[in-house]
């Protein structure tokens, strides 16, 4: 149970990575076990990210909890498992950055409504200070007080999120996606997607394909 505290501390977009890799070094015995026995790893890693999430952020993610318990049920080989996995603890992370949105400071509400307006424009802190009327270290530090992100990690893991819907469309290419989610060249756009997801974007979209 310490180690599914470790992961639930650590299900947060801004680390995510971390999350993820305790789970796959709790998990690495997994291939000497049982499919029975890995599906039950993984139902009580669901049970207690939802209990932890419930009781740490007053969220009630019955929705999330109850997907994953079917997608874990119906799962019939080992391999396919690890990628639920991920994908579980990602939903419950990004549980916490759509509560972002909303804030209870009047100041990073309006900077937030302008992040996720703005996005895909080029928009740094500089600029969101000077539209807040704000100086650039006062708003840097008080964003991170208020909403527990850097700009840059709030803002980097708002174009990931983005870029992850698209790659599920077959139609759009990584130029385009690198594009329409802001990002300054498709080089940076796979540095970051990396960085915040563990996969580059085109190994990503295989993972889902061959899920």
């Amino acid at each position: 149970m310490t180690n599914y505290l470790k992961i639930a501390e650590k299900a947060k977009p801004e680390c995510i990575n971390c999350a993820q890799e305790i789970f796959e070094a709790i998990s690495k015995n997994s291939t000497t076990k049982s499919l029975d026995k890995v599906k039950k790893q993984m139902d009580n890693l669901n049970t207690f990210l939802y209990t932890y999430f419930l009781i740490t952020y007053n969220k009630d993610l019955t929705n999330i909890h109850d997907d994953f318990t079917l997608k874990i049920k119906n799962v019939h080989d080992k391999s396919s498992l690890k990628n639920i996995a991920n994908q579980l603890i990602e939903a419950y992370s990004n549980s916490l950055l759509d509560e972002m949105e909303f804030s209870r400071n009047e100041i990073i509400d309006n900077a937030l409504k302008i992040i996720n307006k703005e996005y895909a424009t080029g928009l740094n802190l500089e600029d969101l200070a000077k539209k807040l009327h704000l100086s650039k270290n006062y708003l840097c530090s008080l964003f991170k007080e208020e909403t527990g992100f850097t700009f840059c990690q709030y803002l980097n893991t708002l174009k990931t999120n983005k870029a992850k819907k698209l790659l599920l469309e077959d139609k759009k290419t990584l130029e385009y996606i690198s594009y329409e989610c802001g990002f300054s060249s498709q080089p940076h756009f796979t540095m970051t997607f990396k960085k915040y997801t563990g996969k580059t974007p085109r190994e990503y979209k295989m993972s889902l394909v061959s899920q």
